[in-house]
């Protein structure tokens, strides 16, 4: 009988561990290969899709410019969230960026109090400008943009890259410098609270949450609106894969502990 309720108490902690996790393995059903995009949407009040990849709305749509692919298996030591990601980069010849979203809600009032927390993997193998070029964000619309907080990357020299976070015209860089060809875990935090958003890299994976490396802050107002979907822009110039995604309300959810 004690063992009985020694496992009935197990399991109970471990429904309340993962109890905070909102949204996580996104590429559920996909193969190597497969096509991102299930669908694409042509306009900014088309119906949502929720929990799908989908193309983002855009008045002008790049010409050549097609839905990402899926790619190879993405994992990190210590961060529980693994397996297939999302190809960077376009054709050769081909410029330009194209957003896919990830629709989590038609309703902004679900996520737009308290903090929230999308985790990701990134493996870089090239980065093409030496400006900071964003490539994940917290959207406030189900078809993509209205950010309420975005990831930046821009190459550091030949050998190195840099990441950033944003806040509407907010942008703050982490001090350090990290490889490429080199998974790297990226903690994207939206606190409505402090209307500001924070970016770990490489974070250390305990149960407290570490000092972030970058943190951008708000002018009044700037997280009023609630998120509605992650968005993904890939960029020409850019190769490497993401993946692994995890959204979650709490740190421990993120990291998947």
């Amino acid at each position: 009988m004690r063992k009985v309720f020694v496992s009935m108490a197990l399991a109970v902690l471990a429904l309340g561990s993962q109890a905070q996790v909102l949204k996580n393995d996104l590429l559920k059903g996909y193969k190597v290969g497969d096509t991102l995009e299930k669908t694409v949407y042509d306009d900014k009040r088309a119906p949502i899709n929720v929990d799908t990849w989908c193309g983002g709305f855009t008045a002008k749509p790049v010409e050549g410019v097609v839905s990402p692919t899926v790619g190879k298996a993405l994992s990190y030591a210590g961060y529980n969230e693994a397996g297939l990601s999302i190809n960077f980069g376009f054709p050769q010849g081909v410029k330009g960026s194209r957003i896919s979203a990830y629709s989590l809600v038609e309703s902004g009032k679900v996520y737009s109090k308290g903090t929230y927390y999308l985790a990701c993997l990134v493996n870089f193998a090239k980065v093409g400008s030496s400006n900071l070029a964003d490539f994940l964000a917290a959207s406030a619309s189900y078809v993509g943009g209205g950010n309420r907080g975005q990831v930046y990357v821009r190459r550091e020299g030949n050998d190195k890259i840099k990441f950033a976070v944003g806040l509407l015209k907010e942008r703050n860089e982490a001090p350090m410098v990290y490889d490429y060809n080199t998974t790297h875990l990226l903690v994207l935090k939206v606190d409505y609270d402090k209307n500001e958003v924070s970016l770990f890299v490489d974070p250390e994976l305990g149960q407290n949450e570490p000092k972030a490396d970058a943190v951008a802050v708000g002018e009044e107002g700037a997280l009023k609106a609630g998120l509605k979907a992650i968005s993904f822009r890939n960029r020409s110039g850019f190769k490497g894969n993401i993946g692994s995604f995890r959204f979650a309300k709490d740190w421990a959810g993120a990291i998947g502990k």
